[in-house]
């Protein structure tokens, strides 16, 4: 574990993070897609206090951030696309399961692909 986090480099990780999170606040925004996703979500949705899900969104945002950038440093920024893809991938399903529609499913499987195409630039660049 000491050698996977000594090869961590920061500054993309952080930044990456800071510009992939500020990304989904304005994703899921009134100004971009919020009001047609939240009517595709179908059902009732259910009401958590906001604390829960921006948690969840941070600690799995500096994680693949993390991700990528060790990918991106050992040479396999590939990896970290892979890894992203998966994870779109389980989203999808999850919204198929769920029964959300359509435009709502890609609403949230194009934001994990815009969030990987920050990362990769954000580690390439710095």
């Amino acid at each position: 574990m000491e050698e996977l986090l000594a090869n961590i480099t920061w500054t993309p990780v952080m930044v990456s993070f800071v510009l992939a999170y500020g990304l989904g606040w304005l994703w899921y925004s009134p100004k971009m897609f919020y009001e047609k996703w939240r009517s595709g979500k179908g059902g009732e949705v259910v009401q958590h206090p906001m604390w829960m899900p921006m948690t969840a969104q941070a600690g799995s945002t500096l994680l693949l951030a993390i991700i990528t950038n060790l990918a991106a440093n050992d040479g396999h920024v590939g990896h970290a696309i892979l890894v992203a893809i998966t994870i779109a991938g389980f989203i999808k399903a999850n919204g198929f399961y769920a029964g959300k529609t359509r435009f709502a499913i890609g609403v949230e499987v194009g934001y994990i692909i815009a969030v990987i195409f920050v990362m990769v630039a954000v580690n390439l660049v710095l």
